[in-house]
């Protein structure tokens, strides 16, 4: 489970971020970033039935994303706000394939901070 402070979990939040957010695509997510006004990275996951229509198969699904993101966390710049968006594609990925796909995908972005 992802800190309370880090989730993106407000209705409104997570429509302007996908309404006005910079869109990175890849088979299997959709990713949309921008910079937000507070101290923290705030990250949301979006997982719709078209996906699959069983609840177990998205939840299982939004676990492995949770835990990847968790695992990148302390290298995102603070200030920043992501939504990750699956497709169905993102169900044929196992746990290692999926971080690898979000590091891949967070480092093209520019959203890790400079070490």
């Amino acid at each position: 489970m992802l800190p309370k402070a880090n989730r993106l979990h407000q209705d409104k939040e997570i429509k302007r971020l996908a309404q006005t957010g910079k869109t990175f695509f890849l088979p299997q997510l959709i990713i949309k970033h921008s910079d937000n006004k507070e101290d923290a990275v705030k990250i949301g996951f979006v997982i719709s039935t078209k996906v699959d229509k069983r609840a177990v198969v998205r939840n299982k699904l939004a676990r492995r994303l949770r835990e990847a993101v968790k695992k990148l966390l302390p290298r995102i710049k603070t200030g920043t706000s992501v939504l990750i968006i699956a497709k169905k594609q993102a169900l044929e990925l196992d746990f290692a394939q999926l971080e690898k796909q979000l590091d891949f995908a967070f480092s093209k972005i520019r959203i890790y901070n400079k070490d």
